[in-house]
């Protein structure tokens, strides 16, 4: 496979390695493997950003899953959180009763994840976890409990491995902070 060079001049630095993403997701996988062990999960990921997170993990868990895909951003094509959420809720879905697991990408603000929890919590599911491949250490207004977190990182905007500025970046293997 030819390296992305092109792309990988754009980064400032590469944060996470694809060897160190991939360790922590299997280990993750594992973890949640275990957890919910002779249970039917349901899986709700956010995307666009949390794609590759959702399907390296996924692929990993024996378990049966019921996959489940929302749009959600605050984000809008910009650096920082706008503080609104728009949520794309699929109709007729619902979670009553069944084990669910909440995935996404990145936890920010902590605004996107405590309202979709909050909206999942509404729906009376036997029980809701989180998990997310990066927790952004900040001051959050919005509490979210997490009970996976691939890699805490610093308060830093970041690509790759599915995240994104303006659409681009998405394809690389890795996670790295742009060039300003």
């Amino acid at each position: 496979m030819a390296p992305l060079t092109g792309i990988l001049s754009d980064l400032n630095r590469v944060l996470l390695t694809a060897d160190q993403i991939h360790d922590r997701v299997s280990a993750m996988a594992a973890q949640i493997g275990s957890d919910y062990a002779g249970k039917v999960l349901t899986v709700v990921v956010l995307m666009d950003g949390a794609l590759f997170f959702v399907s390296d993990l996924l692929r990993q868990i024996d378990l049966p899953i019921r996959l489940v895909t929302l749009g959600a951003s605050s984000y809008h094509g910009g650096l920082e959180s706008s503080g609104q959420v728009q949520i794309q809720w699929p109709a007729g879905v619902r979670f009553a009763g069944e084990d669910v697991l909440l995935l996404d990408d990145i936890l920010d603000t902590g605004l996107t994840l405590s309202a979709l929890r909050e909206r999942l919590l509404a729906e009376s599911p036997a029980s809701l976890r989180t998990a997310v491949l990066l927790d952004k250490k900040r001051p959050r207004n919005h509490d979210c409990p997490l009970d996976y977190c691939g890699f805490e990182i610093a308060d830093e905007f970041v690509v790759g491995y599915g995240m994104d500025y303006q659409g681009r970046f998405r394809n690389l293997p890795c996670i790295g902070i742009l060039k300003p």
